[in-house]
């Protein structure tokens, strides 16, 4: 019993760690004020900027540049990582801090699917790598026995240090 706290302890603090990054996104943009002018120097127009957003189907447009596809591949993270942060609390909310493994499987699943639709249409690149190797090792913990104790080794750790830095380089915020 002890174990299985312990892990569920450990897995949910992992993935509350996922809750700063979307967060800091929030804080750094409410700080940041935009200017008209600046919207106005701009020398391109709108119609003229490529897509860079992920479609209903989590594809990246095939004309977006390779850093707008880090953004997007960044931003993509964060948001299955929120996804999985709120699954998992609503689940250990309702179970008493349990966390079954049939529940954490489902739940590192819809992680890996979400990762995997954003990388699946990105250029090659060390963010893309990177969120490759994180949605490896949630594939991997989904797959175990116990999820939950799989989901806290230090690889999966460490993948998300990666992801974390990869996205820095790029110039966007998360934390892993």
């Amino acid at each position: 019993m002890r174990t299985r706290v312990t892990s569920a302890v450990l897995f949910t603090a992992a993935v509350l760690s996922l809750a700063a990054c979307s967060d800091d996104d929030k804080t750094e943009a409410a700080g940041t004020p935009t200017t008209a002018a600046s919207a106005a120097s701009a020398p391109a127009t709108a119609a003229s900027q490529p897509d860079t957003s992920v479609s209903e189907a989590g594809s990246i447009p095939g004309s977006a540049a390779n850093g707008a596809a880090d953004k997007v591949v960044c931003e993509a993270g964060n948001k299955a990582g929120e996804a999985m942060k709120n699954a998992m609390l609503t689940i250990m909310k309702a179970n008493n801090g349990d966390i079954k493994p049939a529940d954490a499987k489902a739940i590192l699943d819809d992680f890996t699917k979400s990762l995997n639709q954003a990388v699946d249409q990105a250029p090659e690149s060390p963010v893309s790598t990177a969120a490759q190797k994180i949605a490896d090792e949630a594939a991997k913990a989904a797959s175990a026995a116990d999820p939950v104790e799989a989901a806290a080794a230090p690889s999966f750790e460490k993948a998300g240090t990666e992801f974390t830095a990869a996205c820095k380089t790029a110039g966007v915020s998360v934390n892993f």
